[in-house]
């Protein structure tokens, strides 16, 4: 593909070459006029001197001649020799490119008819033609305004346009794009937005994207896209403070270099790709940096303790790597922090008290990892927890108990560890919780009667313990939206509440229970736990 310089792009009025009309070196040069030879005054003769009167001055005068740019050859060929300083000849002479169409629309069937030596955005007129047959635009969802009469500013769905009329915004997200982009795509030289996420464009980006030195934004996120996204011209793009690229086939490192041309950064989203390697520590001189989103990859090495000098960061989000190595103690010092995703790695060591200290924290997942040691206390002054999700590795010691302050708390998971002491009655007073994991851990005592205080608890799992003693009844009218009640792998004896077995029919008022597990297997006989028919949906032997 054949990007042109800026060199060759015609001037605002696109006037024909003024080398078609006579400039003032075409008229005669004035050596042609003899010179005249001076007789010696001292043996003047007149009769004798040759004194020529001739002048050799021509009088015809050079007039331009006239262009007809709407003759249909004439403008076919200016438009032609335009194009060819944007897409190679050999793609314009393909009938069956994107560039031959386009050209042949813009020639032949564009409704405006554009004046090549007056028309101004000739070449992004056609740039945005390649796109439309590139990506296939007569299936797009909304194609409105698309090779239609009118100015590209003037209703072609996703462009818009600045005062001067430059293209600036490309935004054509969830609108079924389907093939490439195309190197044309170079034209748009004033483009700050550009959003093609969630649709199924492939193949690799064009090098030429580099050009686009405005660009603020881009979105690449859902498609099909593959190779490298940190190709070398990409990191001229200077401008940018919006990286979108999840889900797609990148592959390719995150050169540590490479970040740092971006100053201005806040979005850097590459979730769901191929990347591979660590992540650079140069991520720290990023200072507008509010998102880090780099899971599902395959990234190893340590989390950079950089993180900890962004004032303004929001998330971290790099689960589903193999990551290794502690959590760094500079990300607990972050006052911004929101979201502190690392699950699924191989992360080691234990959460510090200073996780207290996360007054914006609404999302602690680290589950899945190798951590050791206690939950700190200190946990429960992070007051904006809404989802902490902390199983699947080898904590000890109690539970927090004093958990009253967690108001926003509605997801909580603590199975597959080995805590031990009681269940925090406290946990059954929080006003949103909604789900509430304690599986797999040596948990003793009872059930807390106060389960029934939980106005949206959804689902319960509290198997695989060492509780005892019975199944607490339940208050009438409690626990409607509880859907799953996991009780199985216990020391629980007696009956299973009628309260509880009430949650499984259409009682008024009706209940939700699907998923009610108990060791009520017989043998033996009579079972560690009672349940009437229809009541129990799994019986297992504790």
């Amino acid at each position: 593909s054949h990007a042109p310089s800026t060199s060759s792009k015609p001037s605002a009025s696109h006037a024909p070459s003024t080398s078609l009309a006579p400039s003032k070196s075409h008229a005669p040069s004035f050596s042609h006029v003899p010179s005249i030879s001076h007789a010696p005054t001292t043996s003047f003769n007149p009769s004798t001197s040759q004194l020529p009167s001739i002048s050799l001055l021509p009088t015809v005068s050079f007039a331009p001649t006239p262009i007809d740019c709407t003759n249909p050859v004439t403008r076919k060929r200016l438009i032609m020799e335009q194009l060819v300083d944007v897409s190679s000849q050999d793609l314009l002479n393909n009938p069956d490119s994107p560039q031959s169409k386009a050209a042949d629309w813009i020639i032949n069937n564009d409704p405006l008819q554009v004046n090549p030596c007056t028309f101004a955005n000739l070449e992004e007129r056609y740039a945005l033609a390649v796109f439309y047959f590139a990506l296939n635009g007569d299936t797009w969802r909304n194609n409105s305004g698309w090779l239609g009469g009118s100015s590209v500013c003037s209703g072609w769905f996703g462009v818009g346009c600045s005062a001067n009329g430059q293209v600036t915004n490309l935004l054509l997200p969830r609108n079924n794009l389907l093939g490439e982009i195309p190197p044309e795509i170079s034209q748009l030289e004033g483009l700050r937005f550009f959003q093609i996420s969630e649709s199924s464009v492939f193949g690799t980006l064009p090098t030429e994207i580099g050009s686009l030195q405005n660009l603020v934004g881009v979105d690449f996120g859902s498609n099909e896209l593959e190779g490298q996204l940190f190709f070398d011209d990409f990191f001229r793009l200077r401008s940018l403070q919006f990286l979108r690229a999840p889900k797609n086939n990148f592959t390719g490192t995150i050169p540590g270099d490479g970040i740092t041309s971006f100053p201005n950064l806040v979005e850097f989203i590459i979730t769901a790709n191929s990347f591979k390697g660590t992540i650079p520590t140069q991520i720290g001189q990023l200072k507008n940096l509010n998102f880090f989103m780099a899971d599902n990859n395959t990234l190893t090495g340590p989390i950079p303790s950089q993180f900890g000098s962004l004032t303004s960061f929001r998330r971290l989000d790099v689960e589903n790597n193999l990551l290794t190595g502690p959590i760094p103690n500079e990300l607990f010092g972050m006052s911004t922090l929101e979201k502190l995703i690392l699950s699924n790695n191989s992360l080691s060591g234990t959460i510090p008290s200073l996780v207290g200290e996360l007054n914006s924290l609404s999302d602690l997942w680290v589950s899945h990892n190798d951590l050791t040691g206690e939950i700190p206390t200190e946990i429960v002054n992070a007051f904006n927890l809404e989802v902490l999700l902390l199983n699947g590795n080898d904590f000890n010691g109690p539970i927090p108990a004093n958990v009253d302050n967690l108001l926003e708390l509605f997801f909580v998971d603590f199975s597959n560890n080995t805590f031990s002491g009681t269940i925090p009655p406290a946990f059954f007073s929080l006003p949103k919780l909604e789900i509430l994991y304690f599986s797999n851990n040596t948990l003793v005592g009872t059930i807390p009667p106060s389960i029934s205080d939980s106005p949206k608890l959804r689902d319960l799992y509290l198997d695989g313990n060492l509780l005892s003693g019975s199944i607490p009844e339940i208050v009438n009218g409690t626990l409607l939206s509880l859907e799953e009640l996991l009780l199985s792998f216990n020391d629980l004896t007696g009956t299973m509440p009628s309260s509880i077995c009430a949650l499984r029919n259409n009682s008024m008022p009706p209940g939700n229970l699907v998923s009610l597990h108990a060791d009520c297997v017989i043998p033996p006989d009579p079972p560690e736990i009672i349940c009437t028919a229809g009541c129990c949906t799994q019986c297992t032997f504790g």
